[in-house]
């Protein structure tokens, strides 16, 4: 009988690296994936995303709703909704009984499923562990860290602060980041149909903006926002922003990118983006997508402000204040320097070749549960 693996998304952000996990578990002997989905999934102001999850063949096993249509953007909502996924996967896990949980990076659905798991007697692997960033997140991922008892980490770095944390050294597994399998497995749309589709010309220098809120920054966050659409409409180059996630603050911004005028969408399906991200001169804003995605793609990033603070750098990521004068120098940087485009091309992969889901499976096929102890303690 196959071992059953549970697996819960709350958004975009998280699916894109699950997803080539789970496809690689449909090739797999030895287990089953149990997909839970919920969050901004489920919302028709974020895209209705669940729909995207459908259409790639996935299979759902049940879905709740931690938040509803007309609730707005507040740390109050936020913390309420940890407590639904708290409810209502308890209930779920209890029933299902997997005999293991899959837990995402930093989001509050899989730090409720790292909880349960761990009082529940079920042992917890966790994605990207040991990153350093800004916001909420990184409590949210050192914690589930300390819920989990195997860590599958994007880079060496990351694995040194887990043992630094007193987690289990032969326990930490550095496979990469999943989120690069998706992009070596998609085909790329050209670009004379993107062209057609988003009424642009990929002749000339193309922006792309993904900046989420900053949950520490609120109350400035709509005026760090306007750094940058102010900079991007001074350089008057074409430019298409994405939405961010639904964090506290994501509808001030959102209020914001409506106003500017700017070429915009609330969510566009993982090979549109990518696609979009393969031939954009830069990509502009505090997602993680400029950290992992773009140096992969070998695509310029200007990370802007806090919320990626302290991640693995590479040459290709120009890192800027919430400054006007600061992002509109780096846009030229990203796309006018010659001596700079060149140097990218020569940047070391710091997050994987594309093969993480596989080692993921390989690794969690070969390993004995049994010998991994629920009970965890510090290993110094």
């Amino acid at each position: 009988m196959k071992k059953k693996i549970l697996f819960v998304t709350e958004r975009r952000a998280d699916y894109s690296k699950l997803y080539p996990v789970l496809k690689q578990i449909e090739q797999s002997k030895k287990f089953d994936y149990y997909l839970i989905v919920t969050g901004s999934h489920l919302l028709k102001k974020y895209g209705y995303t669940i729909n995207e999850i459908k259409k790639d063949g996935i299979k759902i096993y049940k879905k709740f709703k931690m938040f509803e249509e007309k609730n707005d953007d507040s740390p109050a909502i936020m913390t309420e909704g940890f407590g639904k996924a708290i409810i209502n996967l308890t209930k779920i896990i209890k029933i299902l009984k997997p005999d293991l949980i899959f837990s995402g990076f930093d989001i509050g659905a899989n730090f409720a499923a790292a909880i349960i798991g761990a009082h529940m007697n079920i042992h917890v692997a966790h994605l990207e562990g040991g990153e350093i960033t800004g916001t909420i997140d990184e409590s949210i991922r050192h914690s589930i860290s300390k819920f989990s008892h195997i860590h599958f980490t994007s880079n060496n770095d990351a694995a040194k602060r887990l043992k630094k944390m007193g987690e289990v050294s032969k326990n930490i597994f550095t496979v990469g980041n999943p989120s690069l399998d998706s992009i070596k497995s998609i085909k790329i749309i050209s670009k004379k149909e993107l062209e057609k589709e988003f009424h642009i010309d990929l002749k000339k220098p193309l922006l792309l903006v993904v900046q989420h809120t900053v949950t520490t920054e609120i109350n400035k966050i709509d005026k760090y926002f306007l750094e940058t659409i102010n900079a991007i409409n001074e350089t008057k180059y074409q430019c298409i922003i994405i939405l961010g996630n639904s964090d506290a603050g994501s509808q001030k911004i959102k209020k914001i990118i409506k106003n500017s005028n700017i070429l915009n969408y609330e969510n566009l399906p993982f090979q549109k983006y990518i696609s979009l991200l393969n031939y954009s001169s830069v990509i502009i804003g505090n997602s993680s997508s400029g950290i992992m995605e773009a140096p992969f793609l070998q695509v310029p990033s200007i990370n802007v402000g806090t919320r990626q603070e302290g991640r693995s750098n590479t040459t290709s990521i120009i890192n800027v204040k919430y400054n006007k004068k600061a992002i509109k120098k780096a846009i030229k940087k990203a796309i006018e320097d010659k001596k700079f485009l060149k140097s990218i091309k020569k940047q070391k992969k710091q997050h994987g070749n594309g093969n993480s889901s596989k080692k993921i499976i390989q690794i969690l096929e070969k390993l004995n549960l049994e010998k991994i102890s629920i009970q965890k303690k510090l290993a110094y």
